[in-house]
């Protein structure tokens, strides 16, 4: 079995450690009794912790001296603005302590880099990777095979690993720390972890409350954890599947050159009974996973919190773990004032009241060896319940069997069967799983309309992928609104927690790994690929975000019949006598927030290609391009529900309740948005490269600027007036196709620069570089189509235009057009 090493030369370092050395000037230790009275207030754990007076003491045993532990700082109170309470205030902090005579020196660590233990890399990596001081103390007295030491300045004092970090106190104004202001509430000691609480309170300009004061203060708990004293073994990241994952780099690998290695995050799951696992039955793991749920949780939603989280004890079983996940509810501090969310053994889902519209996993410790958490946390956010009644209103409503959607106010039963798929989702994070895009697109459209396909499979085959609900099901398709855990997130778990119990060592896991991932490489809904976000980055329809179905673009148009309907009636479904217009107001805004999602979805299939993450040996290619049919289908989505003017969001019934004015000018920048997500520069090089490619069999560049051309200007060719919101498009197209050619440029792909042109160095390029819009087809292309547009207009003034409007406008395009053409 292969060793890894953690700390590579550990037998001298431990030495040096625990040896006395000659000691320094100053005060020599003094008797225990002297420093630690009788009098003193103790706390028992993996230190002894001591209190006398204002000073805290920590006792460190000898036979922690070396060992890697973690430094975790939560908020547990904060002035309203700041933060959430349990939000980290900083990332971890990997530390350990040592002793040098009568010092004691606390150094930060760093696990990015190892080598195996006793190799000569391992001398090496370790001089190059020297731990850095971060605070020394002088021994104040000597126990048992122990050493104390004053650590109150540590902690109360203005240390940087303790305080308020520096990007925070800039965007606070802070003037100084306020040492008189800031004090210790308590310090607990615990068996594995240390838990100290500060109130720490600064002078600032820009508070984020009470700005009159020119107070910051806020309480935080500092947690030091132990890590493993035996790291788990590490599983190895495979794309093929997708895991969040931590990185380092063993020089003892041998790649005959340097290269980084991610390991999966997931909770240590060993099987209790071995040979009853071999046996193909379930077992209990050593250490299951609890988790303990926040008592300011409102009692109406605790059980559906808790499914939420029990639910992938359904993925754990098919990994061969029974009651691998336990939920408690945590104790109040009149119940067990002994007890803390804080305290880092503990995994907790937190309830947060805020006006963040959300939900989140984070605070997790994770060890960076090996990849265990060690510890998980979610925030539930008050305000998250109203993200889901505009998602469910604007997805599910129109086609759901329970008319109970259509109101402002879910009842209960319905709002908390959302805040169990939220707490589901984000305990896959916790359990180790990403937002798998790739997943939420494998079904066919006919089959997430049909209710037994969806009771059985889902409408996606993830339930950790960023989509929501079931749009594309249609009134009368009677179709489960629910959202439950995919087929993939069994799988994912399945793949990242199954023992493989004959390998010791991560490499000897790869051919069981590799195997079982292309058993099912033939199914979709067992593949994975990240999201991508902004213009320039979405070239994937199936790694888009929030969208659904194996042909996106038919399930965006069903989506958008769902849409309509559902603007057409938020009066009735909304609002009671005596309402205010909040609801109508944020309900109509979302609606245009999912056209607009729909409209990202049948772009990226434009100059798309498709991702199937594979291996050598795998057959076929990693990226297709979109079929040219299936991209001429996004094309007519794009004219018909995107670019043509959206009647359905321009009831004056609803608007006139909600503004005076203000309707056009919203259309105009989302039409602009959807005009420069088509005739981006990114979209027109990857089409060019198709052409190149594949020939006259691709959708070329040219037959999708004619395409766009002809939506975008049908009125010219046709002699039909333009009216305001055609015109704002047309202009906005017009300012696109200026910026292609005056303004929009980038430094292009380079050849490596490094003296021996070797590819892979630091500083060179990598592949799938911006294309260098200059010098290439694209200001071309631009140019033509506007020279084409000049002539089209000129001709439809030549046959005259009796509408004033049109007339003024189209002697506009002709001006914008030659000044764009301008040399």
């Amino acid at each position: 079995m292969r060793r890894i090493l953690l700390r590579p030369a550990l037998a001298v370092v431990a030495f040096a450690l625990t040896t006395a050395q000659s000691t320094p000037a100053g005060a020599q230790p003094r008797p225990y009794s002297a420093v630690i009275p009788a009098t003193g207030k103790a706390e028992r754990g993996l230190f002894d912790v001591h209190r006398v007076d204002t000073n805290l003491f920590f006792e460190i045993p000898d036979s922690l001296l070396g060992r890697e532990m973690m430094i975790m700082s939560r908020y547990g109170q904060v002035q309203d603005g700041l933060s959430q309470v349990g939000a980290n205030m900083a990332p971890n902090l990997a530390v350990r302590w040592e002793r040098r005579g009568d010092q004691v020196h606390l150094r930060a660590t760093s696990h990015q880099t190892t080598a195996d233990s006793g190799s000569a890399r391992s001398i090496a990596v370790e001089q190059q990777n020297f731990a850095p001081v971060l605070h020394s103390f002088p021994v104040a007295a000597r126990g048992d095979r122990s050493s104390v030491v004053n650590v109150t300045e540590l902690y109360v004092g203005e240390h940087p690993a303790f305080t308020l970090p520096r990007a925070q106190r800039t965007t606070l104004a802070v003037r100084k720390y306020e040492r008189d202001r800031s004090w210790l509430e308590f310090a607990r000691s615990f068996p594995t972890n240390v838990e100290v609480r500060v109130v720490q309170s600064y002078s600032a300009d820009q508070p984020p409350s009470n700005a009159r004061g020119g107070a910051l203060s806020y309480e935080v708990n500092h947690s030091m954890i132990l890590l493993p004293a035996k790291p788990m073994m590490p599983r190895l990241w495979d794309e093929r599947v997708g895991f969040i994952s931590v990185e380092r780099t063993n020089y003892s690998r041998d790649f005959q050159g340097v290269r980084a290695e991610q390991y999966v995050r997931r909770y240590r799951l060993e099987p209790r009974d071995t040979a009853a696992f071999l046996r193909g039955e379930l077992v209990e793991p050593v250490k299951p996973w609890i988790w303990y749920i926040d008592p300011a949780t409102p009692e109406k939603w605790v059980p559906y919190i808790e499914a939420g989280i029990l639910e992938w004890n359904g993925a754990f079983e098919d990994a061969g773990f029974k009651n691998a996940i336990q939920v408690r509810r945590a104790p109040t501090p009149q119940q067990d004032p002994a007890f803390s969310l804080l305290d880092a053994r503990h995994s907790v889902l937190r309830y947060v009241p805020t006006t963040v519209r959300s939900a989140n996993s984070g605070g997790d410790v994770v060890d960076p060896r090996s990849g265990e958490v060690l510890r998980a946390h979610t925030n539930m956010y008050e305000a998250v319940a109203e993200r889901m009644r505009w998602q469910l209103l604007s997805q599910v409503a129109t086609a759901a069997v329970d008319k109970r959607y259509r109101t402002s106010r879910l009842p209960d039963d319905l709002m908390g069967e959302a805040i169990r798929y939220v707490t589901s989702h984000e305990t896959a994070h916790s359990v180790g799983l990403p937002h798998n895009q790739r997943a939420n697109f494998v079904f066919p459209v006919d089959s997430i309309r049909n209710p037994d396909f969806v009771r059985r499979m889902g409408h996606s085959g993830s339930s950790v992928g960023r989509t929501r609900f079931n749009y594309a099901a249609q009134p009368g398709d009677s179709v489960p609104p629910e959202r439950r855990m995919g087929v993939w997130d069994r799988w994912a778990v399945y793949w990242g927690y199954r023992p493989i119990i004959e390998a010791k060592t991560p490499d000897a896991e790869t051919a069981t790994l590799h195997k079982w991932i292309t058993e099912r490489a033939d199914k979709p809904w067992f593949r994975f690929a990240s999201a991508q976000f902004g213009m320039d980055e979405e070239w994937d329809p199936y790694r888009m975000t929030e969208g659904i179905s194996a042909d996106p673009v038919e399930a965006a148009s069903l989506g958008m019949k769902n849409l309509k309907v559902m603007v057409d009636s938020l009066l009735p479904w909304l609002l009671r006598e005596g309402d205010d217009y909040y609801e109508l107001e944020n309900h109509y805004l979302q609606a245009l927030t999912q056209w607009n999602r729909y409209a990202e979805h049948a772009a990226a299939a434009v100059g798309g290609s498709w991702t199937h993450h594979k291996r050598y040996g795998e057959a076929g290619l990693v990226y297709t391009p979109v079929e040219p049919a299936y991209q001429r289908k996004a094309m007519q989505f794009i004219d018909e529900q995107v670019l043509a003017t959206p009647s359905w969001a321009l009831n004056a019934n609803v608007l006139r309740l909600l503004e005076h004015a203000g309707a056009v000018e919203r259309i105009r920048a989302y039409q602009e948005l959807a005009v420069q997500r088509l005739l981006n520069h990114a979209r027109i090089a990857r089409m060019i490269e198709h052409e190149a490619f594949d020939g006259a069999s691709a959708y070329t560049p040219t037959q999708m600027l004619d395409d766009a051309r002809t939506a975008i200007w049908r009125e010219v060719k046709a002699g039909r007036p333009v009216d305001t919101y055609r015109r704002n498009l047309q202009r906005a197209y017009l300012a696109q196709a200026h910026h292609l050619l005056k303004v929009a440029d980038n430094a292009g792909w380079s050849p490596p620069r490094s003296g021996d042109l070797r590819v892979g160095s630091d500083t060179d390029p990598r592949l799938n570089g911006e294309l260098r819009i200059t010098q290439s087809d694209i200001r071309p292309l631009i140019r033509d189509q506007l020279k084409l547009l000049r002539v089209e207009s000129r001709a439809a003034l030549a046959r005259g235009v009796r509408d004033r409007n049109t007339r003024i406008h189209l002697e506009d395009v002709i001006v914008r057009i030659d000044n764009a053409l301008k040399p």
